[in-house]
């Protein structure tokens, strides 16, 4: 009796997706790109802009994903085309997509900025650490908090004191907050020679990981805090699987718009 086997090669590519917002700024701009299998962590990315001028980009690696920030600073304002051909584990080529991105801003090094900033709710649980003086930890930084269940809710003021007391990255792309808790979204709005100012039809835009568009808030003189400087408490979905959501500030300053991004990361604890 003769033995023998069969020997089945993969020679079929993976089918990617790629998803990005319709428009941004010239800071930074979220991609994500889907494949219909395990990728290899080799992904060719690249912008060409409205000049014809191309820039390579980098993001992280996720198996069956990458997802990242490709930084826009260089990329000429106009139409902006963003290409990506990545390849599954046995290197088989996956099709090309792209996508066409309407890029905002002056056609200058220097554009409209927007800070921005998120100020999480920190729980400690004094009740495990009774020796500990958040007073004499925390030192000048403003702050008001409240027990509730033997715990301290601490309301931070400042991302600063993430730094000291939890002793943690605080940036949103590192930081990861809790499914269905509030967060409390700031936005500094200048002008071109750095100076605080209040623009028009400022709104505020929650996406999901596909960037598709969860919440449109509109920001009024009642989120206004001073001079170039408003807020809007924003209560996060509910979950449980791990994910991230993109948060926008959009606004039209001396009739130009302007928009900044950031993502935050969500766990369910």
């Amino acid at each position: 009796m003769n033995a023998y086997f069969f020997l089945e090669l993969d020679t079929t590519g993976p089918q990617i997706a790629l998803f990005t917002p319709d428009y941004t700024g010239r800071d930074y701009c979220p991609v994500r790109v889907e494949g219909s299998e395990l990728l290899d962590s080799t992904l060719e990315l690249y912008v060409i802009d409205s000049k014809g001028i191309r820039q390579n980009a980098t993001i992280a690696y996720y198996g069956t994903y990458f997802e990242g920030f490709i930084p826009f600073h260089n990329v000429a304002p106009g139409i902006a085309n963003i290409y990506a051909r990545a390849r599954d584990t046995v290197f088989n080529l996956s099709n090309s997509v792209q996508k066409a991105v309407l890029v905002f801003g002056e056609d200058e090094v220097t554009g409209l900025e927007i800070e921005t900033s998120e100020i999480p709710f920190l729980i400690s649980a004094i009740s495990k650490v009774p020796e500990i003086d958040l007073q004499e930890i925390i030192g000048d930084i403003d702050l008001q908090s409240f027990v509730i269940g033997g715990k301290t809710i601490v309301v931070v003021s400042s991302t600063t004191l993430l730094r000291r007391v939890a002793e943690i990255e605080t940036r949103s792309d590192f930081m990861q907050y809790q499914f269905g808790n509030t967060v409390k979204l700031e936005a500094f709005f200048k002008d071109f020679d750095g100076n605080p100012v209040d623009p028009s039809n400022i709104k505020l835009i929650v996406y999901d990981s596909k960037f598709g568009v969860v919440s449109s808030i509109a920001i009024t003189s009642e989120n206004r805090v001073e001079l170039g400087h408003y807020y809007y408490l924003y209560t996060l979905p509910a979950g449980t699987n791990p994910k991230t959501i993109y948060y926008e500030w959009y606004a039209e300053i001396q009739g130009s718009p302007t928009v900044k991004r950031e993502s935050l990361k969500l766990v369910f604890i």
